[in-house]
């Protein structure tokens, strides 16, 4: 399991606008955060449209969180971003894998995947803001 580029973006700009407080724009993040504007845009967009960002346009406007940081969890926000957690593409389907019916495998995976979800549900971006 890898975590994309994107998501991981996603969740260093929550990470940022949780530890400053204050409206930024996405120049000011780009810059900040060493992220292209051109996939800061992108992003922006998605993490508004899924209700983690107010955002506002022209002079005097910028970006904030639209919920406490208590209250976002990680797994939402990589969900959001890359739609659901594949481990392994047996646990999609058994017809995928000849070995699938007899895999002791594919259930410790599934068990596994169910595990990461937990802790990533269990993280919020607050306590990621707060590490050190």
């Amino acid at each position: 399991m890898k975590i994309t580029r994107a998501a991981d973006y996603a969740i260093r700009i929550l990470i940022h606008l949780a530890s400053g407080g204050e409206e930024r724009t996405s120049s000011a993040l780009s810059k900040t955060l060493n992220i292209p504007f051109n996939h800061i845009a992108k992003i922006v967009h998605g993490l508004s449209r899924n209700g983690y960002l107010i955002t506002r346009k022209g002079k005097g406007g910028g970006l904030k969180l639209a919920k406490d940081p208590k209250d976002i969890n990680v797994y939402e926000v990589i969900a959001s971003i890359e739609g659901p957690m594949i481990i392994s593409d047996c646990i999609l389907s058994r017809d995928i894998c000849k070995f699938s019916k007899k895999c002791k495998f594919r259930s410790c995976l599934s068990g596994l995947k169910g595990k990461i979800e937990n802790l990533l549900r269990s993280t919020k971006v607050s306590d990621l803001a707060s590490c050190n």
